[in-house]
């Protein structure tokens, strides 16, 4: 179970980004949706340890991972919580191999050792259902839905208990996009995941999640189960969200 007590966080210039952020995540499923500049990926970031808060607490299973008035625990953190991003550019060194990526990650949080780290990192290839070659090749040899796929591999490669995915699949045909979300959702079964799933796409919403989170302004401005969110939104801006999208199968 996740946490966030009091979490605020201000830009240099004074900007309020996130403002007094109270929520729990529980063994879901959890999509945060809300226009852009509402904060989604900066809280994504906070959680991550990427960014620290200027106010609030993170806690996750009862550990605090953050809190302004104590120390981080950075590694911890990294090997509990999770993330990938929607460009993967971004987690993948261009100058290593995937086999390096992965071993890396593996061996330095300790799930594996250098006698096995091999076979563990083919496994994962095998996962994503990636070439047979992928673990000798540099990520500027893929196509942008293999390197999310290895993005994703070097994230859960690691037994994480907490994903968060910040538009995975935005940039993805769409053919790439479902068989990701596939993967995604079969992963999530199999490893006991909590997922945290930041995206605008109204149908991949409704496709995944368990519990629907909307921000806008640096606020939750409701959170509700899938089925209730889309039957009825509690606040205007909700109700905005779903007329703002063409008619869908499930809502006729």
């Amino acid at each position: 179970m996740l946490e966030l007590q009091d979490i605020c966080y201000e830009t240099e210039d004074g900007k309020l980004i996130l403002d007094h952020i109270n929520a729990t995540i529980e063994d879901h499923f959890v999509v945060i949706t809300g226009p852009n500049g509402s904060g989604k990926s900066t809280l994504a970031k906070v959680i991550t340890g990427l960014l620290q808060a200027d106010t609030g607490e993170v806690v996750f299973d009862g550990e605090m991972l953050y809190s302004k008035k104590k120390h981080l625990h950075r590694k911890q953190q990294c090997k509990q919580i999770q993330m990938v991003f929607q460009n993967p550019e971004g987690s993948l060194n261009p100058k290593h191999t995937i086999e390096k990526i992965l071993s890396d990650a593996m061996l330095f949080h300790k799930v594996t050792d250098r006698a096995h780290v091999k076979e563990k990192c083919q496994e994962w290839v095998q996962r994503m259902e990636l070439p047979e070659d992928t673990l000798s090749r540099f990520p500027s040899s893929f196509s942008g839905g293999q390197k999310q796929r290895i993005a994703l591999a070097r994230a859960l490669c690691v037994s994480p208990k907490f994903l968060i995915a910040d538009e995975p699949t935005s940039a993805l045909d769409v053919s790439v996009q479902l068989r990701m979300l596939q993967l995604i959702k079969e992963l999530k079964r199999e490893m006991g995941l909590t997922i945290l799933f930041i995206s605008h796409d109204m149908g991949v919403i409704y496709d995944i999640c368990d519990e629907v989170a909307v921000m806008k302004d640096g606020k939750i401005e409701e959170t509700g189960e899938k089925e209730a969110f889309f039957a009825n939104p509690k606040t205007e801006y909700g109700k905005l969200l779903l007329d703002s999208v063409p008619t869908l199968p499930y809502l006729e």
